[in-house]
């Protein structure tokens, strides 16, 4: 490895790998870090919707709500086979903090503001039609609905992993599973994960695109810039009188926003939106957000009667807001800030951001990484690139729901299942996923562990059983083609549990 880089990124979540990529296609030399797994943290604890912020517009934040909007249409095309359209629908009630004529407001605002979409336009449905489209949805004190489009990104695991895959390609440097000890005046001290011995690397620009972990990387002798909160998500099979499309709905305890979304063959719930201040590298949902979310579900589905015992699995991200003593959690701007710091003028943190605005937000960041290197800015074509998987795709096909995992690269993992016949073969009865791919993430993607693999490569472990058998069938696949010893597969076994161990808390573990 090289020593002396343009710049480094502390943190490779959606923010850092979007950075990374728009830096090193525009020629700069980039060293990448991360403790983890490439978008292990934040990144992967979110609702998975790419959006242009509805609610943002009663915060009156119009410009954010454009720019989300903006980058929707980007992604679609950059992405589209991780970046899909989706319907959502407000159910509309009678006493609800947001009238009819409200929402109606806010439908044709966020259609004038998206006058270059791709999606349809909104539609207001009358209480009838509001529930044809809903079947299951209560009756009581409806009055109607809007209906609108935005778009899902069903694995955003795979959106960070694309983008750091690209950056790599494009000549960046990727250590993960990497923990930084010192980042000061334009150098950066890391020890990698097995090795006592500490390294340093130095490069002109250093930005720290940590997320949560912001402050805990400047150390605490700078202003406090990280306000976070954390967001919850179940996951719940099919139930009774569930919807087809997603649903946007406001809680009666408390009059938060949250959604029903259909994903990944199930269902996902959430969010919550609570003040955060605890251990980030122990955070798991809490007994209060799961009774919160499964009774203000079944207030609105009422013949779904979700217990605990439903919940598949749950979990939690924790947004990297900016630093806000007073205002409510709802209140706190979503927008992204670069801030300096005090100490050292090329030393940057991002503070906020989200799936949705992570290109721009990265092409704002290396735009001023060119400034502070005092060279002449190469312009940013990430807005026009295709992420790696996002090619147009070849007539040689593996079925839907591995396109929607790797797009074109598809392609290639097939080319490797040609090696042996056994790659070729499904992983378990259970799954459609190939043998291959678990021998794909480890030799070209950048996977270093089973939980990497299952988790934020192939994506069996997100099913309603987290993964359990896939982890034994991957293992032995590893000990075959990946000259993995017997102690090693029972290790990767034990790790991976362990990891998803939080996912299935207390009473949820099946």
């Amino acid at each position: 490895m090289r020593s002396h880089f343009d710049l480094i990124i502390i943190g490779a979540g959606i923010n850092g790998a979007g950075i990374a990529r728009d830096a090193s296609m525009r020629g700069l030399r980039v060293l990448l870090l991360d403790k983890g797994d490439i978008g292990s943290g934040t990144s992967s604890g979110s609702t998975r919707l790419i959006h242009g912020g509805l609610r943002y517009l009663e915060h009156a934040e119009l410009s954010l709500v454009r720019e989300s909007l903006r980058e929707r249409e980007t992604l679609l095309r950059i992405a589209p086979h991780l970046v899909k359209p989706i319907p959502i629908l407000i159910p509309i009630y009678d006493g609800g903090s947001r009238s009819r004529l409200k929402i109606q407001a806010g439908m044709f605002a966020y259609d004038l503001l998206s006058f270059d979409k791709s999606l349809p336009s909104h539609r207001m449905l009358s209480r009838q039609e509001t529930l044809k489209e809903l079947p299951g949805l209560s009756d009581v004190s409806l009055v109607g609905g809007a209906l609108y489009h935005d778009c899902q990104v069903q694995f955003a695991e795979r959106l960070v992993l694309e983008s750091v895959l690209s950056a790599k390609a494009h000549g960046a440097e990727v250590m993960t599973y990497t923990r930084v000890m010192r980042a000061r005046e334009g150098s950066v001290e890391f020890v990698r994960k097995g090795n006592d011995q500490s390294e340093i690397a130095s490069a002109k620009v250093v930005v720290n695109a940590s997320g949560p972990w912001v402050d805990k990387v400047n150390g605490s002798e700078n202003e406090k810039m990280i306000g976070g909160t954390k967001g919850s998500h179940l996951v719940v099979r099919p139930f009774a009188g569930c919807p087809e499309s997603a649903v946007y709905l406001e809680a009666e305890s408390d009059r938060r926003p949250f959604f029903v979304i259909p994903w990944n063959s199930n269902y996902l719930i959430g969010t919550t939106d609570v003040r955060f201040e605890g251990d980030l590298d122990k955070l798991g949902v809490e007994e209060w957000e799961v009774e919160y979310l499964l009774k203000e579900t079944n207030r609105f589905f009422p013949e779904a009667k979700l217990r605990r015992e439903n919940v598949c699995y749950a979990y939690s991200g924790v947004r990297p807001l900016p630093y806000s003593r007073e205002q409510q959690e709802q209140s706190i701007t979503r927008r992204h800030f670069i801030r300096e710091s005090p100490i050292d003028k090329n030393f940057l943190s991002i503070v906020g951001g989200k799936l949705t605005t992570y290109r721009s937000l990265s092409e704002e960041c290396v735009d001023l990484v060119f400034k502070k290197l005092g060279r002449y800015r190469v312009a940013c074509t990430t807005h026009e690139v295709p992420l790696p998987g996002g090619q147009k795709q070849s007539t040689e096909q593996q079925g839907e729901s591995r396109n929607s995992v790797y797009g074109s690269r598809i392609n290639d993992l097939l080319k490797l299942c040609e090696r042996h016949p056994d790659l070729a073969k499904p992983l378990t009865k259970k799954t459609d996923a190939l043998a291959g791919e678990i021998v794909f993430a480890f030799e070209t993607e950048l996977a270093q562990t089973l939980a990497d693999c299952l988790l934020r490569r192939n994506m069996t472990g997100l099913d309603c059983s987290l993964g359990i058998g896939a982890d034994e069938a991957a293992a032995e696949i590893g000990r075959r083609f990946l000259d993995w010893s017997a102690r090693r597969a029972k290790d990767e076994i034990e790790n991976y549990r362990s990891e998803i161990s939080r996912m299935r808390f207390g009473a949820l573990c099946l």
